[in-house]
């Protein structure tokens, strides 16, 4: 198994991440909520008591080397490639209408959706495997690599993050990233400047709506 190094070692990282080493590092929007809940039993190993009402939405990619720490009842969870919800607005919405009030997103190191171009022709070889056409199997590929390839796992967040505030404005929204050699989560640097930027209207404007894929 592929474990990357830890990214506190790592030049692409290290000057890009807070470390949550304490309570006290967690920002204080986050503070007494269940994205507290979720950093202390990731970071620390704090037990999650459920309560039967969750309000905790996470999403994040399907890698197979993050298992979540979370118990049944606690939280909803989106897992798709890079972590990005593009596409499953409708799944927040629902959650939304079930008492959701935060959403967790989590990045990692080491994303495949970085190298997505490069995995393409496997990618085209699996669906033919699975009986597609090639020429069908290759233009789907083609169309959908464009649409989830990420260049740098940081910058994706940070947009999705941008993205995401615009779209669900009342919706408190945690960007955090987890390093895949020891699961431990850590904060984008970027994310206290950025969370000084959220729009105030909260009114979405109608053209961002009809944009959505």
């Amino acid at each position: 198994m592929n474990i990357p190094p830890p990214v506190r070692s790592d030049d692409k990282y290290k000057e890009s991440l807070i470390e949550v080493r304490s309570r006290e590092e967690i920002p204080e929007a986050w503070r007494d909520t269940p994205i507290e809940s979720f950093i202390m039993a990731q970071n620390f190993g704090w037990p999650i008591v459920s309560t039967g009402k969750v309000e905790l939405l996470i999403a994040t990619c399907i890698e197979f080397r993050y298992a979540l720490p979370v118990p049944r009842m606690y939280a909803y969870v989106i897992r798709r490639a890079s972590g990005r919800v593009i596409g499953s607005e409708f799944s927040v919405g629902y959650t939304l209408s079930q008492g959701v009030k935060y959403l967790v997103m989590i990045g990692h190191n080491d994303c495949g959706m970085s190298k997505v171009y490069e995995k393409a022709p496997s990618v085209v070889q699996a669906f033919i495997d699975q009986g597609w056409d090639p020429e069908i199997a290759e233009e789907y590929v083609s169309k959908q690599a464009s649409r989830h390839a990420i260049n740098d796992e940081l910058d994706a967040l940070q947009a999705e993050y941008i993205r995401l505030t615009n779209v669900f404005r009342k919706l408190t929204v945690a960007p955090l990233f987890v390093c895949l050699h020891d699961s431990k989560l850590y904060i984008p640097k970027w994310y206290a400047e950025e969370a000084k930027n959220l729009p105030q209207d909260s009114k979405v404007p109608t053209e961002l709506i009809k944009n959505l894929p």
